[in-house]
């Protein structure tokens, strides 16, 4: 079950229908067509949601199957989400974002780096005329707790997205998702691409005021929820009340890993 935290916590329902249920028959024989599948199930809504993941070929991240519509794994018992939990992360993240003139963004478990990619394309002015979301100083952080997958994500990200790292838009590092980057914060939007057994505390403490926090939350191996948290008030101190929990739909990632020495 999930922490008895929650009982104090007031849940809000999606405001459309959870995509999620139209999803697993997107797959597609080139990164285009898999784009244009999940638009046409609605799971890809906004349209700087289809332009960003069109422009990041899965290809370059998955050595397998890369526009099939599931899960893959990519080592060291981990894996990258199916496409359409990448579409529905980032429908979740654009209305935060768009409120600011530089977004900033953290990527916890950054994996192989597609969905660092993506996101760091949704701020990048290199491929647009101006960039999609706010005036091109928006900066992404990611961090793993896997050193292995922190070189993969740079050396993918480096096949075709290189300018991303090269102009400082995107930054990847080792870190323990758990404690976030308070370096980097305060943050518009956080996406945590594995679950928490309980609601990360730090990771909330580091979003500004209107800024959101995608995490899926459960046991390993269990019921799990994927939640869009929001930040309402600003305090020093941790209070359940300034922040707002949106209960979206039933998932299941492999586990948040602490930080080991």
């Amino acid at each position: 079950t999930l922490p008895s935290l929650v009982a104090s916590y007031q849940h809000y329902p999606p405001p459309q229908d959870p995509p999620i249920m139209r999803a697993w028959s997107c797959h597609g024989r080139s990164q285009r067509e898999l784009v244009n599948n999940l638009a046409t199930a609605q799971i890809i809504r906004s349209p700087i949601v289809k332009k960003v993941m069109t422009l990041v070929d899965r290809a370059n991240y998955v050595n397998q199957r890369p526009y099939d519509d599931t899960p893959q794994s990519i080592g060291w018992s981990q894996t990258i989400s199916a496409p359409h939990m990448h579409a529905h992360a980032l429908e979740l993240i654009v209305p935060a974002i768009e409120k600011s003139q530089s977004p900033t963004m953290l990527d916890v478990g950054c994996g192989s780096g597609y969905l660092t990619a993506a996101m760091g394309r949704m701020v990048s002015d290199h491929h647009n005329k101006e960039p999609l979301v706010g005036d091109g100083s928006g900066k992404v952080y990611a961090v793993d707790v896997f050193p292995g997958l922190v070189e993969m994500t740079k050396e993918n990200i480096m096949k075709q997205d290189a300018d991303l790292i090269q102009d400082g838009t995107v930054t990847v590092q080792l870190g323990d998702g758990w404690k976030g980057l308070p370096s980097a914060a305060p943050f518009d939007a956080i996406h945590v691409g594995a679950a928490a057994d309980n609601f990360p505390k730090q990771l909330m403490m580091q979003l500004r005021v209107g800024g959101v926090l995608i995490c899926p939350v459960g046991p390993d191996g269990g019921a799990q929820v994927l939640y869009r948290i929001e930040k309402v008030a600003d305090n020093p101190e941790f209070h359940n009340e300034d922040f707002s929990f949106h209960e979206l739909l039933g998932v299941r990632y492999v586990p948040l890993l602490h930080g080991r020495s």
